[in-house]
C-alpha cells in the first residue's frame, strides 16, 4: 500500500472539494436567502470530488463501501439520532416548558415525504466524499482515533464559512457556535465511523445522515422557540453534545456491537472495531 500515494490523493480530493464548495459558499452568500438551494449541491460537492478522483486513480476499485448490509445497521442509522435529538430536544422542553410549540407546527404530509427522499439524496453526496473516501484513506495514514478526529474536523471547518457569514447555525456567537459545533461534529463522525467499518458499506452513513437532517430540521427545531435554544440544543447546543458523548461511549465502550451483528459473518477490519 503506498501511503504517499494515498496522502497526495487525499490532499487532491480535498482541494477540489473546497474548490467546488467555494463556488457553491460564493453564491449563497451573495444571493442569501433566495439561493439558499443552493446547499443541495453544496452537499454533493464532496461527492463529485471523491468520484473525480476516483475515476483517476481507483478506477477498478470499490472505494466508496456500497456494499450490502445488515438491515439492522441501517434501523441503528435511522434511530441513533431520533434518540439522542429526542432526549436533548426533550430535556430542554421539559426544563423550558414555553419553548416547545406543537402548536404552530406547520409542516404538511407532502413536505414531510418530499424531505424524506431530499434529505437522503444530499446526505449521501456528504457521505461519498467524507465517509465513503476520506475516512477510509485517512485510516490507512493514521490511527483510528485520530483518523475520526481529522474527518470530523475537516467536515466541521467544510461548514465555517456559512456560519461564519450567518446562513447556518445563526442563534449564537462565533466563539461559541464553530468550537461547540466542531465538537459535535466530531461525536457524530465517531458514531458515524462506527457504523461505516462495523457495516462494511457507506449505506449506514447515508441513513444516519438523512435521519439527523431530516429530524433535527423538520421536527425538533421547528418545535422549539426559545431566544437561547441553540446554546442549549441542536448543532451548537450543550445539551445534544452530551447525550452524543453517551452515544460515543456506549458504542465504543459497551458490547453493542455484539447486539449490531447479528450474522456470523465479520470482515476483520470489522472487528478492529468492536
Amino acid at each position: 500500500m503506498d501511503r504517499k500515494k494515498e496522502k497526495n490523493v487525499i490532499i487532491i480530493f480535498l482541494c477540489v472539494t473546497f474548490i467546488l464548495s467555494s463556488i457553491c459558499y460564493y453564491i449563497y452568500i451573495a444571493g442569501g436567502q433566495r439561493a439558499s438551494e443552493i446547499t443541495a449541491l453544496l452537499m454533493w460537492c464532496p461527492g463529485i470530488a471523491a468520484i473525480a478522483v476516483k475515476k483517476i486513480f481507483y478506477k477498478r476499485e470499490n472505494v466508496f463501501g456500497f456494499n450490502k448490509c445488515n438491515i439492522n445497521y441501517i434501523f441503528w442509522g435511522v434511530f441513533i439520532p431520533l434518540i439522542y435529538l429526542a432526549v436533548s430536544y426533550g430535556i430542554y422542553w421539559l426544563a423550558n416548558p414555553g419553548s416547545f410549540t406543537a402548536t404552530v407546527y406547520t409542516n404538511s404530509g407532502a413536505l414531510l415525504i418530499f424531505a424524506v427522499f431530499s434529505a437522503i439524496l444530499t446526505s449521501m453526496g456528504e457521505e461519498i466524499g467524507w465517509r465513503g473516501f476520506l475516512l477510509p484513506k485517512l485510516v490507512i495514514l493514521f490511527e483510528r482515533r485520530k483518523a475520526i478526529v481529522i474527518c470530523g474536523i475537516v467536515w466541521a471547518i467544510w461548514h465555517f464559512p456559512l456560519m461564519v457569514n450567518g446562513a447556518y447555525q445563526s442563534g449564537t456567537p462565533l466563539w461559541y457556535k464553530l468550537p461547540m459545533f466542531t465538537i459535535e461534529v466530531v461525536l457524530i463522525t465517531a458514531v458515524l465511523a462506527y457504523l461505516r467499518f462495523h457495516s462494511d458499506s457507506i449505506w449506514p452513513a447515508v441513513v444516519f445522515h438523512a435521519s439527523h437532517n431530516y429530524i433535527d430540521q423538520l421536527f425538533t427545531d421547528p418545535l422549539t422557540d426559545a431566544e437561547y435554544s441553540a446554546f442549549f440544543v441542536g448543532e451548537t447546543g450543550v445539551v445534544t453534545v452530551v447525550c452524543l458523548v453517551i452515544v460515543v461511549l456506549i458504542l465504543y465502550r459497551s458490547r453493542l456491537g455484539s447486539y449490531l451483528v447479528i450474522h456470523p459473518g465479520i470482515t476483520k477490519q470489522s472487528k478492529e472495531w468492536i
